[in-house]
């Protein structure tokens, strides 16, 4: 009997860990920077506390007073608890749910088996022990729960060599894929803030002349670029590939993976701190892209609109070319407004075209002039750039202007932020009539720097909208921010989150109002 309830717990172990592995997952499969899931640990293992004492009297008194199903209603109670533990735990405002891929698969098997081990060894030990005559091998049984965020950490270790395995089998054969692709041009696109709308515009400029094939979405690790090669298309030209990084190391090992022939740096902004530990830490990581290619004779596109970007240009020994203010490629006489941007694009050999978007925002001016200057490069004319141009449409979730039947208008920005991508659509919400309202949920994974980044975030808001809904953990450092630029305290509302934000929204929103939505805070904060 103990064997079965030895099993019954290392399911339900697995069970009440549901929400760990979901934040496990949305970070990558990495602990650093797991933001909740120390808080929830800490409640895993008071709820195990809570439940083994619990557990401790029932079947105590169930045995004392003679029940001989003293043990089922153990099994009855710890059922119900983990289900109770589970819903109690599941954010009802949860956008990201966990994903079962054969991964997350093969850790609930470790996990499940793993728990269950524990179990029976806490039952042993409970085995040559009494109280009035009663022993306490299942008493012992529940301090599994207790040990439940000890026992994922452990089940995670234990399955990461296996883990390691299955990753070199998919991106060895990702490498033979490619390699066998000899005539295949890849293109790396990398930067702080700006990959995918880099990435997908350039898709876009180039299929004027080839036949293109970029990762979709924000597949922009190892796997993601792996599972992205499987489905490319055999008759593709080009590759385009969005790589992503929250620490030194990450683009090289996709560098090795794809091996690109360009490498197109679109901004660098302080992101992912909290893991990059500095801004010099993050262009160092962003330049393995641009000297990987330098270094094997390809050529380097820099977005010298920023700052950082002109350091990691000067700093380049190979084939290089910038974009923006001073460089070879850039936009004159931008007009940008509710309906998108008109401007002249200005290549290196004197050429000149007049190009219309409907992307919103003079940031997507910048990429365009970016993947302009690449395909450029690549021997598409600049009349099939202009009229490119025109086809671009927004990336879901980013700058996208949503209608809406009450007369509102929606600027939906709420994919992620950094503080680049914020200063932007705050910009662009300033350009547009009406009533303006900035929803805003703050600035993550900024380390050290995070208050400060956010108080300066409230100011930007204030010099931008008219009213301010502020949203999550971050709210008061945005609110301190906005009333430091002298934002009215009657004009600023705080809600804890999206879901009290949302109920906020159709009491103070009136025909004309235009609202943006920026960064849509992922589970984990």
């Amino acid at each position: 009997m103990e064997w079965i309830f030895a099993a019954v717990n290392g399911v339900l172990v697995s069970f009440i860990n549901i929400r760990l592995l979901n934040f496990w997952q949305l970070n990558g499969y990495r602990f650093d920077g797991a933001k909740r899931m120390p808080r929830l640990a800490v409640s895993h293992a008071l709820y195990g506390a809570v439940n083994a004492v619990i557990c401790y009297f029932i079947y105590m008194i169930s045995a004392l007073k003679g029940f001989e199903r003293g043990g089922h209603i153990y099994v009855i109670f710890c059922i119900l608890g983990a289900v109770w533990f589970y819903f109690a735990h599941k954010q009802k405002d949860a956008r990201t749910p966990l994903k079962i891929t054969k991964r997350c698969l093969r850790f609930l098997i470790a996990e499940t088996l793993f728990s269950s081990a524990v179990s029976v060894a806490l039952c042993a030990a409970g085995k040559g022990l009494c109280w009035n005559g009663v022993s306490l091998d299942l008493v012992f049984m529940p301090i599994t729960y207790m040990l439940s965020p000890a026992i994922f950490a452990a089940s995670a270790a234990i399955i990461y060599p296996l883990e390691q395995a299955v990753a070199r089998i998919y991106t060895e054969g990702c490498k033979k894929a490619l390699d066998a692709k000899t005539d295949l041009v890849r293109i790396g696109v990398t930067g702080s803030y700006g990959k995918t709308g880099v990435k997908n515009i350039l898709k876009v400029f180039l299929s004027e002349k080839y036949r293109v094939y970029a990762t979709p979405m924000s597949y922009n690790t190892p796997m993601g670029i792996c599972i992205s090669v499987r489905e490319m298309p055999p008759d593709t030209q080009v590759f385009i590939a969005e790589m992503g990084a929250k620490r030194k190391g990450d683009i090289s090992q996709l560098c090795d993976i794809v091996k690109p022939v360009f490498a197109v740096i679109t901004g660098i902004a302080a992101q992912h701190l909290a893991t990059f530990g500095s801004i010099k830490s993050i262009i160092d990581t962003k330049s393995e892209l641009s000297d990987y290619v330098a270094e094997n004779g390809g050529k380097c596109f820099f977005n010298t609109d920023n700052d950082y970007c002109k350091l990691m240009y000067r700093d380049n020994k190979g084939e290089k070319y910038r974009t923006g203010v001073g460089g070879e490629c850039y936009a004159k006489s931008v007009r940008s407004g509710r309906e998108g941007s008109e401007f002249i694009l200005c290549f290196r050999n004197g050429e000149e075209v007049k190009c219309k978007t409907r992307l919103l925002g003079e940031h997507n001016v910048s990429n365009i002039v970016l993947a302009a200057s690449v395909a450029y490069g690549m021997g598409v004319a600049p009349s099939q750039i202009a009229a490119a141009a025109e086809k671009l449409k927004p990336v879901p979730h980013r700058l996208e202007l949503v209608g809406n039947p009450s007369g509102i208008t929606i600027i939906d920005d709420g994919y992620n932020s950094n503080e680049e991508g914020a200063r932007a659509a705050l910009r662009t919400l300033a350009t547009f009539d009406g009533r303006k309202i900035a929803a805003c949920q703050g600035l993550v994974e900024m380390g050290k720097e995070e208050k400060e980044a956010n108080f300066a975030l409230g100011r930007e808001i204030a010099f931008a909208a008219d009213i301010a809904v502020l949203i999550g953990p971050y709210a008061d450092d945005m609110r301190e921010g906005a009333l430091s630029a002298g934002m009215i305290d009657g004009n600023i509302y705080v809600r804890k989150n999206l879901h009290e934000a949302q109920e906020l929204f159709s009491v103070i929103m009136r025909r004309g109002d235009v609202l943006l939505i920026e960064n849509d805070l992922p589970d984990g904060y």
